[in-house]
């Protein structure tokens, strides 16, 4: 079997769940070309979008039921799996969704209309395919990486693709300078591989866990943001996390409530806080509240 990205051989093991195969984590290993411990994330991945509709005996998983999809797919899950095919084209790759599927995802549409802000989309599947392969086999690579200002090449240590406010990134440390930084996917015009493979920093990967936007800073200390929310927004916040790190600590007297995030640059919560205001008081940190002054002074002076 051809070797293919990790999306498509996830949404391929999806498929032959949904038919009622039983799979064995080696078997799949030997036929992808890849690490038993892959194969068990792909697994792992599946539960976490679909729920836990799989059993395992041994090695092997298989389906609760033959037609996967029917039973266990919410409005949810079809919208996960849409977008994923939708961000990656896949409906355009043979035998990765079956008509059964798209049948259902269409079936969905018709009911639901799921309206969000434009997601980048990534084209470009070559580049993706090369930068799995660096970050599976922990290869330094050169980036050409292109943007409105100028053309640069990189020395790179890639550690994730990560998909943060409907763009993705890949998430690394330069060579030059140790420095873990951002490159978006779709500014990247080239990845060439060097024989040279780095060591992963597991302080890396501990921020990478806990990592929530794009303004995530490595190596700073984390600040506990606290705000105060109002009654007449409150219920926004009780049924949704803005972040993933959001905690509903205390519920005041006259119904509002006190909401916590832990971050490590300000810029993390600035969007939200101006988008909500007036109705939220920042309780701490008092520096928090000079930086969101100036950024709206800084809007107002140009209109």
């Amino acid at each position: 079997m051809n070797k293919r990205s990790s999306l498509y051989r996830t949404l391929e093991i999806l498929k032959l769940l949904n038919d009622g195969k039983k799979l064995c984590v080696t078997r799949l290993a030997e036929e992808y070309e890849i690490s038993d411990r892959t194969i068990r994330r792909d697994f792992e991945l599946i539960r976490e979008l679909f729920g836990d509709f799989m059993s395992k005996d041994g090695e092997c998983y298989q389906g609760y039921k033959k037609v996967l999809l029917d039973e266990v797919l919410n409005a949810t899950d079809l919208m996960t799996l849409a977008n994923i095919v939708n961000l990656f084209d896949v409906t355009q790759k043979k035998s990765l969704i079956s008509d059964k599927t798209k049948a259902l995802i269409d079936k969905s549409m018709s009911v639901y209309d799921f309206k969000s802000r434009p997601f980048e989309r990534v084209e470009n599947l070559e580049i993706v395919k090369n930068l799995e392969h660096a970050i599976k086999f922990r290869l330094t690579i050169k980036i050409q990486y292109k943007t409105e200002r100028q053309n640069t090449q990189t020395l790179f240590n890639p550690y994730k693709i990560v998909f943060l406010n409907e763009n993705f990134y890949l998430i690394g440390i330069k060579a030059s300078n140790n420095a873990v930084e951002y490159r978006r996917i779709t500014m990247i015009e080239s990845v060439k591989f060097t024989k040279k493979q780095f060591f992963i920093d597991s302080n890396v990967e501990n921020f990478l866990k806990k990592i929530q936007t794009p303004w995530a800073t490595f190596g700073k200390e984390e600040i506990v943001v606290k705000l105060r929310v109002t009654v007449p927004i409150r219920r926004y916040f009780l049924k949704k996390k803005y972040l993933p790190s959001q905690k509903i600590v205390h519920t005041f007297e006259n119904g509002d409530i006190e909401v916590h995030y832990t971050i490590t640059n300000y810029r993390e919560v600035e969007e939200l806080i101006i988008k909500w205001l007036p109705h939220l008081r920042i309780i701490a940190p008092k520096n928090l509240q000079k930086m969101i002054k100036r950024s709206l002074k800084q809007k107002l002076s140009a209109l």
